[in-house]
């Protein structure tokens, strides 16, 4: 009889053990640094006894069964942003790429500012996940992050360039208020961490006025 830790695992067990990791990091039961090394371990896992070693001192053993047990494939999320392996991907390459309004923030994004700007203003975003994985690939254009008040910015990860790094928001959220953990590098161009400004504001309540909505821009 095969020994069950040595059964072979798919996408749908580490994409589960992955979620597992990240609620555990939300709870502050590991650090980001810790969230990287064991997601990183996690999604080369090929068998139940390495997933197993990964999450055993986080869940209890009838938790960690059920973190380990693939959702039923009806189940599985396919939109771009809902796994490590499939980023929502904005990149500016000549025109600046904008986010605003009641969109839907998945947990995974990769902002790419080649030559245009990225602006991702998350006042009136619905952001049902505390860790939000924000991979920056740095290029000439800038990236610029509004975040509500409470909402914490951890930008230790990203590896500085030629470009700046400027931040006002706390690193930690408020209570279980979302978290995004930047990484990555910033090349030449400059990330903006922020709240609202006035000017922010007054686009809100104008937008609003004429019946809101969502503000994408590619």
């Amino acid at each position: 009889m095969t020994d069950p830790g040595e059964l072979r695992i798919g996408h749908a067990e580490r994409d589960s053990a992955v979620e597992t990791l990240r609620e555990a990091a939300g709870d502050g039961r590991l650090t980001l640094e810790e969230l990287d090394e064991r997601i990183t371990v996690a999604l080369a896992a090929r068998t139940r006894g390495d997933l197993e070693a990964l999450l055993a001192d986080l869940v209890t053993p009838d938790a960690l069964s059920r973190a380990l047990t693939a959702r039923p494939t009806a189940d599985l999320v396919t939109d771009p942003g809902s796994s490590w392996q499939d980023p929502l991907v904005l990149t500016a390459r000549w025109d600046d790429v904008v986010r605003a309004g009641p969109w839907e923030v998945p947990p995974f994004l990769e902002v790419n500012p080649v030559a245009g700007n990225v602006k991702l203003n998350f006042v009136d975003a619905r952001a049902p996940h505390e860790v939000i994985d924000l991979h920056l690939i740095g290029g000439a254009g800038d990236a610029v992050l509004i975040v509500p008040e409470g909402w914490g910015v951890d930008v230790q990860r990203v590896e500085k360039g030629m470009g700046s790094l400027r931040s006002s928001v706390a690193a930690r959220p408020s209570g279980r208020l979302p978290l995004i953990a930047v990484r990555g590098r910033n090349a030449l161009g400059t990330l903006r961490v922020r709240h609202p400004n006035r000017f922010d504001t007054w686009q809100r309540d104008r937008r609003l006025a004429q019946g809101g909505g969502i503000v994408a821009k590619n």
